[in-house]
């Protein structure tokens, strides 16, 4: 049976809206247009398999046309996840992508992990920001490109999200669905979350943000690891969520690229935080050396959190509520105030 997942995007439009599709760069309209829909992709037959998007349908939209009702392709997505999460008790995962990740890639990516990430009991529906990364792994060349992208991806994001509050507020808690609603970072998108977070706080000055999510995942994270420390980085995220875990590994080979070639200060994926001094204590700490190897070898230890089973098993217990030490095969390491995942 083909997994039906969401899609939020500020990518160009390359096909109709009969035979949606989109490339490489920013939307013809400018990097903060974004275009909402679904598709439906199917699992692979056998464990290891490729994930392949059967369809992609694109939420029809009308704000230009003098005198004809406005529609709103981001409230006929929001309208089908709400009904869909009511109806299933489902929560949410809403995936921001990282490096070398085309529009297919990203929606392959999120399926797995509506597929992965969901158990008996706790269902979950699945949606991604799509930004334009290359989908390439050309050396040197591709990586900055994505790194600007992303960056200059952030305001979309934030729009994206204040989209969301705007039909919270709209619809009225008579009409929530009261799930739980998590977000999962990865990789170079943990760079884009840093924009849409300042994207965020612009529009809330002087106030504590709105807390949206139940968990923020940062996987893998390619950002500084002082980002949690600085409030134009990312300090002031634990206030969207009622608690943030942090993944990482020290031998997580695409951070170590990105440490050692492209100039990069040291990884919050790699090393987790520079410093626990006032790390808030809703943020949790997951290293992930033990379980991070994966197939093929091009993975370089940086795909463990939609493919080890470990991983996978570790977020469940989280998306569950237990709470940190409440979650199995795990080890606590106090000099690091951090949480060692046991291979099985």
């Amino acid at each position: 049976m083909a997994i039906t997942v969401y899609y939020a995007t500020n990518r160009n439009e390359t096909g109709t809206d009969a035979s949606p599709g989109f490339g490489p760069n920013f939307h013809q309209k400018g990097p903060q247009y974004l275009r909402f829909g679904s598709a439906e992709v199917q699992p692979p037959a056998a464990p290891g398999g490729d994930y392949q998007v059967v369809s992609v349908q694109l939420a029809p939209e009308q704000i230009t046309t003098p005198g004809a009702p406005q529609v709103l392709g981001s409230r006929q997505v929001f309208d089908e996840l709400r009904n869909r999460m009511k109806t299933e008790r489902a929560d949410l995962i809403l995936l921001i992508h990282g490096y070398s990740c085309d529009f297919t890639t990203a929606l392959q990516r999120v399926a797995q992990v509506k597929q992965e990430y969901q158990q008996a009991g706790h269902p979950v529906e699945a949606a991604v920001f799509s930004w334009p990364a290359d989908g390439e792994m050309i050396p040197w060349v591709s990586y900055y490109s994505d790194r600007d992208d992303a960056k200059a991806s952030g305001p979309a994001i934030a729009r994206a999200f204040l989209k969301l509050l705007d039909y919270f507020r709209d619809i009225g808690p008579d009409q929530y669905c009261w799930q739980h609603l998590h977000l999962v970072a990865h990789s170079m998108g943990n760079y884009a979350l840093r924009y849409a977070l300042q994207g965020i706080i612009a529009q809330y000055p002087g106030n504590t943000l709105p807390r949206v999510f139940q968990n923020i995942f940062l996987m893998a994270a390619d950002e500084d690891n002082d980002a949690l420390e600085l409030d134009y980085k990312m300090a002031r995220l634990p206030e969207l969520a009622q608690a943030v875990q942090v993944y990482y590994s020290a031998t997580d080979g695409a951070l170590s690229i990105s440490d050692e070639t492209k100039g990069n200060p040291d990884r919050l994926g790699s090393t987790g935080p520079r410093t626990l001094t006032n790390l808030p204590h809703k943020i949790t700490l997951v290293d992930c050396r033990k379980v991070n190897e994966t197939s093929p070898p091009t993975d370089v230890r940086h795909q463990y959190y939609r493919k080890r089973p470990e991983v996978i098993a570790d977020v469940r217990q989280v998306l569950a509520g237990l709470t940190p030490d409440e979650i199995t095969n795990r080890d606590y390491v106090a000099e690091k105030r951090a949480y060692r995942i046991r291979a099985f």
